[in-house]
């Protein structure tokens, strides 16, 4: 369906109108994140107004990070989620969820080692407990966005009936649990400055600022589950928490 806006007789800026009209064609799905939009003078020929009119528009989508403009590749959708209805109070992965740029590739290590203290404290582990670590780097446009440190005992793993040997199969099972809606956690926020390890993982300068999520995660009968951190680069994050008054 073609959209026509009139130049004469509106109240609305037409930069608005375009905006609003592009949102909501992001909110429909007609172009998901990662997607191209049509080029500037396609859109400004199909809406029938100026070009300075549609690069008002496109200036407010990237300022909201709905879009974002790459050299040579043009205008990239980069999110097309409903702040809404998604929020930091309902347990998920919020390296995905908010972040204002697609994941298109995720890269997933693991490795074991003996239950230290501080793992035998907050997962209710023997000191003779096997802890397994798993690494997690999101990836979007080609550049890592946000870095996972997972610890979960070897045993929720045996019950899962996960294949160690399938890398895979580690992050699925990690990705199930945290959609499972069967979950809740004791959760930690705070900025801290990147030091030599993560700032090599992320391809960021040292001490520059991340936003950290340290959380455990819990079964309905107070069963420690996993314990994380979730780094993330605070110029690439949006997280929405809904709140009222009581």
């Amino acid at each position: 369906m073609k959209n026509v806006i009139k130049e004469k007789n509106v109240k609305i800026p037409l930069y608005v109108t375009v905006y609003e009209t592009i949102c909501q064609w992001l909110k429909e799905g007609k172009y998901k994140p990662g997607d191209k939009l049509p080029g500037e003078n396609i859109l400004a020929e199909q809406f029938k107004v100026s070009r300075g009119t549609l690069r008002q528009a496109m200036l407010l989508l990237q300022e909201d990070g709905l879009i974002g403009n790459h050299q040579g590749k043009g205008n990239i959708v980069l999110s097309n989620q409903d702040l809404e209805s998604n929020g930091l109070e309902k347990v998920g992965n919020p390296i995905i969820d908010f972040c204002v740029r697609p994941i298109d590739r995720i890269a997933t290590a693991i490795g074991f080692q003996p239950a230290t203290r501080k793992h035998q404290e907050v997962l209710k582990l023997k000191p003779s407990s096997i802890v397994a670590v798993i690494d997690i780097t999101y990836f979007s446009l080609g550049s890592p966005v946000g870095f996972a440190m997972v610890y979960m005992p070897h045993e929720i793993l045996d019950k899962g009936e996960v294949d160690l040997e399938n890398i895979d199969s580690v992050y699925d099972f990690y990705a199930r649990l945290l959609s499972s809606g069967n979950l809740y956690s004791d959760t930690r926020l705070r900025i801290v400055h990147a030091r030599e390890r993560l700032a090599g993982i992320l391809e960021i300068p040292e001490n520059d600022p991340l936003l950290i999520m340290e959380e455990e995660l819990y079964t309905e009968y107070d069963i420690p589950v996993l314990s994380h951190k979730m780094y993330m680069g605070a110029d690439l994050y949006e997280i929405c928490l809904k709140r009222k008054s009581k």
